[in-house]
């Protein structure tokens, strides 16, 4: 059976750390959190690299015993670039869903987050910069149209059609 590198992109709090785990439950794959690889003490733009390749190292070890990984991290064109020609050289197809969500959705306090001052600006930022809807992403979700279990009845519905295209 192939391997699928599956990435979950967008905003802060567009949901692709809780979409990410329960679509990895659903499919039987393993999570990684692209975050718990970023250096706390360094902008994020300064540790990429060391991030990117955490990230793949940790996502080929899952792939020797799975046949998905799940990736929840906003990705720029570059580390797209990276994961998909790192992941495709490693025989494991990769597919790139950029979540989306308005940030009045994103900050409203029913969706059980709390965010810093600073997590509030870069929110924006990253919307600004289009992270919720990259033009080299495969597919774009919006995850503030329907509910948490619709929308993650749409983001498995839509990645089991890829995985068996």
């Amino acid at each position: 059976m192939a391997k699928h590198a599956i990435f979950l992109g967008g905003p802060v709090g567009a949901g692709k750390t809780t979409l990410g785990r329960a679509l990895a439950e659903r499919l039987s794959g393993g999570f990684i959190d692209g975050d718990d690889f970023s250096d706390p003490d360094r902008p994020w733009y300064c540790s990429i690299l060391q991030t990117s390749k955490a990230i793949v190292q940790a996502g080929m070890t899952i792939l020797k015993d799975r046949d998905a990984v799940i990736v929840a991290y906003p990705l720029g064109c570059i580390n797209w670039i990276y994961f998909k020609r790192t992941f495709g050289d490693a025989g494991a197809r990769p597919l790139f869903v950029s979540l989306r969500a308005s940030y009045s959705s994103i900050v409203d306090q029913r969706r059980g987050r709390t965010f810093t001052r600073e997590e509030h600006d870069r929110i924006q930022v990253m919307i600004a910069e289009g992270y919720g809807a990259r033009p080299f992403f495969d597919l774009v979700l919006d995850t503030d149209k329907a509910s948490f279990l619709a929308t993650l009845a749409e983001l498995e519905r839509e990645t089991r059609r890829w995985i068996g295209s």
